[in-house]
């Protein structure tokens, strides 16, 4: 199979060092460990009609924005992960991802970031059960769209709302637990996580709404949220930090905890089912609040002969902050996508088809209700080993009232051609 086709890496697409083992059991030797250097290289240009980005305060989708949704502007952008990976046989993994970006000056956020760094153990306990044990900072492993290298998407340049979201504001700093049971044809998997530093999740869900892009948040990053009244001084959440949210936070002391289970077979189709809580207490603790936030998600993924695979995911859940005998936040979300992808040696063609809403319960401060849908085309081409070549168009309908509460305008409808070059290694 080809990379395009599995989203993986040809042989040799990476600089290694392979260590040998000198301890030796019998006549068995210990396995070889390798560690390697990872690395995405993105240029990219693209001519948006939006309104000012998020990033920059305003009340635009994107992470690019322009002044408003009907005349187009240009935008370029740069970007470099890297990741350091060390494995060992098939039961050890240690890595380490980072980030490094180009922004605009008016933007939020940090030029530079610590994405990952974990430890994974995955022993064989029997011929058919291995334990799967994770420790250390890392997203919630649920995506059906980020299965490429370094949390990236072997399908299109953007990634689904629910996606971006656990981008930019999920991150699980705790140990992870679980059992896999191999069978000739099948995997199952169930899992338990225990995790911290999520407690601020739902600031940007809540006050900004959902959004598209593929921004992954670096530790101790800070992002901005929108000029809502509520949010200034004086206002209702007035004693919000100034300078906006730090997603990748511990607030409250409380930890949060993941279930999730998976069915596989491999190369043909995958079933999973999640539930996460972060058990925030809903309290301001040093200039943030500790957001009460769950959500149970779904999704599967089937591989329809050689070249055609279908992937969809749906979630739902609930997030707050504050109490109801005062100013508060409590509002219901669910997001969700479909996503066609076809591929032929050095070709991809993916079509997506994305869907979001909240729904204010709370009747206070701002309305933080909305409804959108995006559809997403995606071209991509590989002219040679390493090198990737994507075209992407992006079309997005979304109403936001907090925008209008803030005396802007709730269209924020966005439009968006991306070309990008990528080398990777």
């Amino acid at each position: 199979m080809t990379p395009l086709l599995t989203g993986r890496r040809r042989p040799g697409a990476r600089l290694s060092l392979l260590v040998t083992a000198t301890a030796v059991a019998g006549p068995a030797r210990a396995p070889a460990a390798e560690l390697r250097l990872e690395g995405l290289l993105h240029g990219r240009a693209a001519a948006v009609a939006s309104q000012a980005s998020w990033m920059e305060r305003g009340f635009g989708k994107l992470t690019d924005g322009a002044l408003g949704a009907e005349e187009f502007e240009a935008r370029f952008a740069a970007e470099a992960q890297l990741g350091l990976v060390l494995t060992a046989g098939d039961d050890l993994l240690v890595q380490a991802q980072g980030v490094a970006r180009t922004q605009p000056d008016a933007a939020g956020g940090s030029h530079l970031g610590l994405v990952e760094g974990l430890v994974r153990w995955r022993p064989a306990l029997s011929d058919s059960i291995r334990l799967r044990a994770t420790a250390g900072l890392f997203f919630p492993p649920t995506s059906r769209e980020n299965t490429g290298p370094l949390w990236s998407s072997p399908y299109t340049l953007t990634l689904s709302a629910l996606n971006a979201w656990l981008a930019e504001e999920v991150r699980l700093a705790g140990v992870e637990l679980g059992l896999v049971y191999e069978t000739s044809r099948d995997d199952l998997l169930a899992a338990v996580t225990v995790f911290g530093a999520s407690d601020s999740a739902g600031a940007l869900l809540a006050w900004r709404g959902w959004s598209l892009g593929d921004r992954l948040s670096g530790v101790g990053e800070v992002l901005p949220l929108p000029a809502l009244p509520t949010l200034a001084p004086g206002g209702a959440f007035g004693k919000q930090r100034e300078d906006g949210t730090r997603p990748v936070d511990e607030l409250d002391g409380r930890p949060g905890f993941q279930a999730r289970a998976r069915w596989s077979r491999p190369e043909v189709a995958l079933l999973q089912a999640s539930y996460l809580d972060n058990r925030g207490d809903r309290r301001l603790h040093r200039g943030q609040y500790a957001w009460r936030t769950w959500l149970a998600s779904v999704g599967g993924e089937a591989h329809l002969g050689a070249r055609l695979t279908v992937v969809a995911e749906v979630a739902r859940g609930n997030t707050g902050m504050g109490f109801a005998s005062g100013p508060h936040v409590d509002m219901d979300f669910t997001a969700g996508y479909a996503l066609a992808s076809w591929a032929a040696e050095r070709l991809r063609v993916s079509v997506r088809y994305d869907r979001f809403e909240n729904r204010d319960r709370d009747g206070t401060a701002e309305p933080n209700q909305e409804e959108g849908e995006a559809l997403t085309v995606a071209l991509l081409w590989e002219p040679a080993a390493h090198v990737r070549v994507g075209l992407e168009g992006l079309r997005l309908w979304n109403e936001r009232p907090a925008a209008a509460f803030a005396g802007a305008s709730a269209d924020a409808d966005a439009r968006r051609l991306l070309a990008e070059v990528r080398l990777s290694f």
